[in-house]
């Protein structure tokens, strides 16, 4: 398959990719195009999760021409991932890794788009936002961070995304294959539904430890009433 090459790049370098996306991101719009829709499997639900991936083969073999794609994913067998409180903002990501035959660094100045999150009729959750972008050897990285514009209220469900892309030009270069992501840090997890919990909430450490010394406190001093007593 000719995704094989973007395996032995530890699985397209999503995280290095992810830093350069994220100080990419600008203002600005894209057009949209009449859409491509791509399936993607997040795995058996219900789980909790820091990244789900998906390779695919549905662009391959387009040259970067300087079109614009438009691009539906959606999650297959009624899958949906829902945002917790606990969900990291605004560094919950979906990366779209597209692998080329370029030797070099592409200009990531000539690759843009914007993306948003869709409910599971297809229809906008947000308004378009802006795509982070990034190039590293060969590979263009585009980022959405639904959560960056701080105006979703979580807990919330999505069943998919969409792109509008506009790709470099360079006549001598092709897409070899693809990958999507999802992904947020370890310790601020995601969900894949249905049947996932309703919500996280991040655990308040400190409040937790304020319970536990007053109820401690409450001890001592029953104790201390007890050997009064005797």
């Amino acid at each position: 398959m000719r995704f094989k090459a973007l395996s032995s790049r530890d699985t397209l370098k999503p995280f290095a990719l992810f830093a350069g996306v994220m100080a990419a991101l600008s203002l600005g719009a894209i057009g949209s195009a009449r859409a491509t829709t791509i399936d993607l499997d997040l795995g058996t639900p219900p789980h909790v999760t820091s990244k789900v991936a998906n390779s695919f083969d549905a662009l391959d073999g387009i040259a970067l021409q300087g079109q614009t794609l438009s691009l539906d994913f959606r999650f297959s067998h009624g899958e949906f991932v829902r945002l917790f409180t606990i969900t990291n903002n605004p560094l919950f990501v979906g990366l779209l890794t597209l692998q080329t035959n370029s030797p070099v660094t592409l200009d990531p100045l000539k690759f843009a788009g914007t993306g948003f999150l869709v409910d599971q009729h297809g229809n906008p959750l947000q308004s378009p936002q802006q795509l982070g972008i990034a190039s590293e050897d060969g590979l263009l990285g585009a980022g959405l961070f639904p959560l960056l514009p701080g105006d979703l209220q979580r807990p919330l469900d999505f069943s998919g995304i969409h792109f509008d892309l506009t790709l470099p030009l360079d006549q001598f270069v092709s897409i070899t294959g693809e990958q999507f992501s999802l992904m947020s840090e370890p310790n601020r997890p995601f969900g894949v539904g249905p049947n996932v919990p309703l919500d996280i909430v991040p655990d308040q450490g400190g409040s937790t430890m304020l319970l536990l010394s007053i109820g401690l406190l409450g001890l001592l001093r029953l104790r201390q009433r007890f050997v009064r007593a005797g």
